[in-house]
């Protein structure tokens, strides 16, 4: 009997979780399209208490980290003088 219990009380927990969400586009969907993750990108950052953490933000969020990611290579110098002692 109280394995019939413990059964049913596992049961009953699993069949109370939400479905898992799942994103309409993946990170390299959104690296792929740069209009639609700067479109998703702006709609998150606008609203992150209701929106910030849904699938698709996470994967535009992610897709905007990998695009925007220099390399310092890249950059033009700075112009300092050298450090002479």
């Amino acid at each position: 009997m109280k394995a019939f219990i413990s059964a049913l009380a596992a049961f009953g927990a699993a069949a109370c979780t939400p479905d898992a969400v799942v994103a309409r586009h993946t990170v390299e969907e959104y690296r792929a399209d740069a209009e639609l993750r700067r479109e998703v990108f702006a709609a998150c950052a606008d609203d992150p208490g209701t929106s910030g953490e849904s699938a698709d933000c996470v994967n535009a969020i992610e897709a905007e980290r990998l695009e925007s990611r220099g390399s310092l290579r890249d950059l033009p110098p700075v112009g300092l003088e050298p450090n002479r002692r």
